[in-house]
């Protein structure tokens, strides 16, 4: 009889802990500021590779690569987003033509396994894509083994 007397305190209390744990948090929004000085081109250029994926991004890359001969085999990737306001060199081609270019564009790096398998898969490779996801060009560097 004297356990009965516990149950529905306890009951509540818990029923009461599961709902104040449940709860979401307010959203802080605050709609004061706008962003009237960015230039809609760029903004647009930056939400359409801001949009994609991780693995959108490493697919379009690595087809990319595997168009051109290459054979990738990689255990880490890198993707960094980078800004040029002028027209900047980003690399330059297999044939050493300078690939030059302005605005928003991503440089995926993809770093070849630490255990190679097979030696033509030691090539580490940099792939970049512009702000609307196309290929700008790739750079590749072979990695000595251990």
């Amino acid at each position: 009889m004297k356990n009965r007397k516990y149950v529905i305190p306890i009951i509540l209390f818990l029923a009461a802990f599961m709902i104040g744990c449940s709860a979401r948090p307010p959203l802080a929004l605050d709609v004061s500021h706008t962003n009237d000085d960015y230039n809609d081109e760029a903004q647009e250029g930056y939400s359409a590779i801001m949009s994609m994926t991780d693995l959108e991004i490493i697919k379009r890359a690595t087809d990319h690569l595997k168009g051109h001969g290459e054979k990738v085999a990689f255990e880490e990737t890198e993707i960094s987003i980078h800004h040029c306001d002028t027209e900047t060199v980003i690399c330059t081609d297999p044939k050493g033509n300078r690939i030059t270019y302005k605005g928003d564009y991503l440089k995926i790096v993809f770093y070849p396994p630490k255990k190679q398998l097979n030696p033509e898969y030691n090539k580490s490779f940099t792939v970049y894509l512009d702000q609307d996801g196309d290929v700008l060009g790739y750079t590749s560097q072979t990695v000595q083994c251990d």
